[in-house]
């Protein structure tokens, strides 16, 4: 005679299936997030690079770009001054930018504008340090906030290295 599942033994299995689920779902949003973070900070070291690229070729100076292009309209945007080092424009697109940034300024990212016809090592990363001047920035706090004095943004800074 096959003997089948009581009640009781369905009803442990799906309390057990319930109990890891809820356990599981929000480490996977978190998770999910902090790959989003992560490409977001990829983004900038990609636009720090091209940022070099740009002002070594300038004798080694950095260019004149509007913080929010939207605001300073007379000035280029990052993505027009970038574009031809960085190639892709998914890389000025923050994938947390659901304010839509990137549509209405050209990009997720906020350049430092105290940067603009700098040059590079000038007086204001000499002033703090290019560890502690930052280059480029979100636009808002698109990422959770970690506790590290930034909010939620990231941040790139004049060395390159880049702050959660």
């Amino acid at each position: 005679m096959s003997r089948g599942f009581t009640v009781l033994e369905i009803v442990a299995v799906v309390a057990i299936v319930a109990a890891l689920a809820f356990i599981l779902v929000p480490m996977f949003g978190r998770m999910r997030a902090e790959a989003r973070r992560t490409v977001c900070g990829n983004n900038l070291i990609q636009l720090h690079r091209a940022m070099v690229m740009y002002a070594e070729d300038r004798f080694s100076t950095f260019p004149e770009m509007a913080s929010r292009p939207s605001i300073n309209s007379g000035k280029a945007s990052v993505r027009e001054t970038l574009m031809p080092m960085v190639k892709d424009e998914r890389v000025f697109k923050c994938p947390d930018d659901k304010q839509q940034f990137f549509e209405t300024e050209g990009a997720s990212y906020e350049w430092n504008a105290l940067l603009n016809k700098k040059s590079k090592d000038g007086p204001a990363e000499a002033f703090i340090g290019s560890a502690r001047t930052p280059m480029f920035y979100d636009y808002e706090n698109f990422h959770p906030d970690p506790g590290n004095g930034f909010g939620g943004k990231n941040v790139v800074f004049c060395d390159g290295h880049v702050e959660h």
